[in-house]
């Protein structure tokens, strides 16, 4: 065995396993990591190393390179203590999130379909298994293993309890349980006895061999049971679980359950292929004398005869977008937009005062000082905010943190960039619309043109719902649900998917403009005259023209700058007046905390006013006639 196999099999994982881990992916995983490493000669960990055969596997989400990397960085923290050249990935090296999917709720009927279509299994033993479980899961919500695992002595039929023992976390609980099902598994357990006498282990839930149920058996089960019955819903073991505590929440009210969301029709993406890790220094995207792309269909143009190679800079800004950005964190397209507005304001601002090419630029050419004149000239010169001022300082220091480890004979002037703080700035009071400015915003537009029903369409939506402009340009027909427990779908800020229910006075409109706007499902909501989407700027416009010609009727608008934005405020503002707690209209807009949704307390006034109402003004007694002492009297009165 040679020394890292030992160091895996012997020390790390049997010391952790002792201290009570379990290390399942750890000891599949280790073992064909240092085998990986033999393989090249490498005799320790290396960043290089653990990043390469994180990304092995091809066709798989990247959260499992995620995960592979994870595995790797515990066994080299383990191993950096015995051996200080072993090399520790960084923890935002390969920084994918698993994305769970939406899942789906199973109704009542769909329920009783599947538990009938389990009873016409062949086997006798088999359908009774299979339906006792499915039934079980949907009664209770627990989770699968946790059924399977159970032993008879954790069914107790007389107190009606489950005891669950070891499951997630090593935790423990008692399950109460329904009469029903009481009655059910009493009737499974007789049953079990008479088809099966002679068990092979002390499950409660035993296959056609007497043994313990196993994962692809209830698998199968369920593929049955959906091919007979023919259900059309995907079939999901943890489903009956997420449709009983769906069913709890909602109160047993099945017309007010959200149905599931259709995924939005889009080209599959394009096949990359990353058979290793990315060699910034090699794996140009441009050329090294003319960085310049090449047309469709032609080579990469070479070098101009006796040009000048670019410097160090460039490569890792490139490397900064292309592997940092998109590979390692899989930033947003509008993060990455971000960060390249930034850079370019930087990198012309830099040749403009300095006078060489972008491309020629080394990492020392950049230093603090330039920085914070770069910051003052956006302010001064652009007229840029100072919010604006500290998003640019953010994407220059999150380049800078990565060059970091990359030139580390700039450690000096690279930290004392990373040393500019961001500025502070005056927050004024959230503006937001009254009840009379509302009204007067919804009835500017003219109804009797298409452009006007669709203006009247999208500002009720966006001041009903609080939607963010881009939420609310990203609508597609699909998205909206009129029927029972109508609601909008959006994919919002951070990724995330989110319901906004609709008000009787909303639903009416929007059946109106679907019915006017005929089309594809997965078409705009609100299109231009062309059927395209409407960008933010035109959303922009055509709420600030529909302000001014409301502060006719209004004149209290005219003092307001309305934006998509205040319009979202006004959303927001309406739940906190109507006494809706904060916490619920913090998941309403889609905060990623409840700190952001606080700035509406301090924008409500009624709310001070009730609660300056509700104390007792002090009564203040008058303060006692002190004589002055002689010679203070005396120096008053020089």
């Amino acid at each position: 065995m040679s020394p890292l196999h030992q160091a895996v099999e012997d020390n790390y994982l049997a010391v952790r396993r002792a201290l009570g881990f379990k290390l399942e992916d750890h000891g599949r995983l280790l073992p064909g990591f240092v085998d990986c490493l033999e393989q090249t000669g490498a005799s320790t960990v290396t960043v290089e190393a653990a990043l390469a055969w994180a990304v092995q596997p091809q066709g798989c989400q990247p959260y499992r390179w995620s995960q592979r990397l994870s595995v790797v960085r515990g066994f080299a923290r383990y191993l950096h203590v015995l051996d200080p050249t072993a090399q520790v990935p960084p923890a935002d090296l390969l920084a994918y999130r698993r994305r769970r999917p939406t899942p789906y709720l199973y109704s009542q009927a769909e329920i009783t379909a599947l538990l009938a279509a389990a009873g016409t299994l062949t086997h006798p033993l088999r359908a009774t298994t299979h339906r006792t479980v499915f039934g079980l899961l949907a009664a209770t919500g627990m989770r699968c293993g946790e059924a399977l695992r159970l032993d008879r002595d954790d069914v107790d039929c007389d107190a009606g309890l489950l005891a669950i023992r070891q499951t997630k976390f090593n935790k423990c609980r008692l399950l109460p349980l329904h009469p029903s099902t009481v009655v059910a598994l009493r009737g499974y357990a007789l049953d079990r006895d008479r088809l099966c006498v002679q068990c092979k282990e002390p499950s409660f839930f035993v296959s056609t061999t007497g043994t313990r149920l196993a994962g692809p058996a209830r698998a199968g089960g369920v593929r049955h049971a959906g091919r007979a019955r023919r259900v059309t819903a995907p079939l999901r073991v943890a489903s009956p679980a997420h449709s009983r505590s769906e069913a709890q929440l909602r109160r047993g009210d099945p017309a007010r359950l959200v149905p599931r969301r259709r995924r939005r029709g889009r080209q599959d993406a394009a096949a990359v292929g990353l058979p290793r890790p990315h060699q910034p220094r090699i794996d140009l995207l441009v050329s090294a004398g003319r960085p310049r792309a090449a047309d469709p269909g032609r080579r990469t143009p070479r070098p101009t005869r006796g040009a000048a190679a670019m410097s160090a800079l460039a490569p890792t800004i490139e490397a900064f977008f292309t592997d940092r950005l998109t590979t390692q964190r899989d930033a947003s397209p509008r993060t990455v937009a971000a960060y390249r507005d930034a850079w370019r304001l930087l990198l012309a601002y830099v040749h403009d005062r300095t006078g060489k090419a972008p491309s020629q630029l080394d990492v020392a050419d950049i230093d603090a000082a330039l920085v914070a004149a770069f910051l003052t000239h956006l302010e001064a010169e652009r007229g840029n905010s100072v919010a604006t001022r500290n998003a640019r300082l953010s994407a220059i220091r999150s380049l800078f943190g990565y060059a970091a480890l990359r030139h580390p004979e700039h450690a000096e002037l690279i930290q004392r960039v990373l040393a500019i703080p961001a500025k502070r700035f005056d927050q004024a009071d959230v503006c937001f619309l009254a009840p009379d400015e509302i009204d007067a915003l919804l009835v500017a537009p003219d109804r009797a043109s298409w452009t006007g029903r669709r203006d009247h369409a999208l500002l009720l939506l966006d001041v009903q719902t609080g939607l963010r402009v881009a939420e609310l340009t990203g609508l597609v027909r699909d998205d909206v649900h009129l029927h029972v427990g109508a609601h909008v779908r959006c994919h919002g800020k951070g990724r995330k998917d989110r319901a906004t229910p609709l008000t009787a006075q909303t639903v009416p409109v929007l059946r109106v403009w679907l019915r006017e706007r005929a089309g594809d499902p997965h078409e705009p909501l609100f299109p231009t005259r062309r059927g395209g989407p409407l960008s933010s700027d035109a959303v922009e416009w055509l709420v600030a023209k529909h302000a001014a010609a409301a502060a006719v009727r209004c004149p209290s608008l005219a003092g307001k700058h309305v934006t998509p934005h205040v319009l979202r405020h006004t959303a927001a503002m309406q739940l906190l007046q109507a006494g809706v707690d904060v916490s619920v209209i913090a998941l309403w807009m889609g905060h990623e905390s409840v700190q952001t949704t606080s700035v509406y307390l301090h924008a409500d006034l009624a709310l001070k006013e009730q609660a300056l109402a509700r104390t007792a003004p002090p009564t203040p007694r008058p303060a006692a006639t002190v004589p002055p002492d002689p010679l203070l009297a005396f120096l008053e009165a020089l």
